[in-house]
């Protein structure tokens, strides 16, 4: 997302929650809905610009129509009433059959666009979609990989993507990837997407799900393959202490009862942290990950994203606090 500083949000949050379906990202610029980079998103931007066309024609064709009629026939000191007309068949036949021909075109049209998003391919790689109050987790069960609210996919191959909910509905959309669906509890929706450019690529959720909707982001990161594979790599590995006394503050305090280390342990209540130092955010996208921000973000988590889940540690000592932030962003 963009550059953030660590502020109280509540308000600005609030402001933003009845926007947040038509802009993402509004800190860092308006994100273009219609520049997609998926095959999927193509045809559906195309079948919209051509019912844009269509109803814009049919609009003009009508107004054009009623303006004649309001130039040619009005009301004149003088003039004879005009002669009236019973019926025409051959217009009536016209303008019944003209539109109705128009939504037949529609209607294949929309049901060509449907089967180009619905595609199934055996082959695709499979990501599991999991929406929380307020982050996103995902699992690559194919390649044995949890990470969380920041979405690595290879660019030119075929991906599916399973949507579930850990609790309320939830709205998976990245803009530039042409569509969205709901998460829901207890039910799978899938998506298939292929993304044909690299590049990072924000979206956020879609669908009002509490007090954080607004700082619910979401990234995906499209890479090349032979990247994608070395980021799979990376994320298969366990991750490395680097600061051993980071490690122990992790293990000693409630740190481990809600989040798991690869290598390490712990529970999966909140987002697995095994390469938590490799992302770019904190908090879903409240915050850049620097260790400034981390700290923060530790201490009194609160204080930046209202409601969230995770207390603060204002009683951890400068030394561990430290030691605890680098250990964090070591894990890379």
């Amino acid at each position: 997302m963009c550059r953030t500083r660590v502020v109280r949000r509540t308000g600005r949050a609030s402001l933003t929650v009845g926007i947040s379906g038509l802009v993402v990202g509004t800190g860092c610029g308006r994100i273009d809905g219609f520049a997609t980079v998926t095959p999927q998103g193509g045809a559906i931007a195309n079948l919209f610009y051509l019912e844009i066309v269509l109803a814009s024609l049919v609009c003009l064709a009508v107004a054009a129509a009623v303006v004649f009629a309001m130039v040619r026939f009005r009301d004149r000191p003088g003039a004879p009433e005009p002669r009236q007309i019973h019926g025409n068949t051959r217009l009536e036949i016209a303008w019944t059959a003209a539109p109705a021909l128009l939504l037949v075109m529609l209607y294949v049209l929309t049901v060509r666009t449907m089967a180009t998003v619905e595609t199934e391919v055996p082959s695709a790689l499979r990501v599991r979609v999991i929406a929380h109050q307020w982050w996103w987790e995902f699992e690559y069960p194919e390649l044995g990989i949890v990470t969380a609210n920041e979405l690595h996919l290879p660019v030119g191959q075929p991906i599916w993507l399973d949507l579930v909910s850990a609790d309320v509905v939830h709205n998976f959309w990245i803009p530039q990837f042409g569509w969205k669906k709901d998460n829901t509890p207890n039910h799978v929706t899938p998506i298939h997407v292929l993304v044909e450019q690299p590049g990072v690529y924000d979206g956020s959720c879609n669908e009002f799900c509490g007090v954080q909707h607004a700082w619910m982001r979401v990234r995906a990161i499209a890479s090349p393959p032979e990247e994608f594979q070395a980021w799979v790599a990376r994320q298969q590995q366990p991750a490395q202490a680097t600061v051993p006394r980071g490690q122990q503050v992790f293990q000693q305090h409630t740190c481990i009862n809600c989040h798991a280390i690869q290598g390490v342990g712990g529970a999966r209540v909140g987002p697995d942290l095994s390469h938590f130092g490799g992302r770019t955010v904190i908090g879903a996208g409240v915050l850049d990950n620097t260790p400034e921000n981390l700290r923060a973000w530790i201490v009194d988590p609160q204080r930046i994203k209202p409601g969230v889940l995770m207390p603060g540690y204002p009683d951890l000592s400068d030394e561990d606090l430290r030691a605890l932030v680098e250990y964090l962003e070591g894990l890379k």
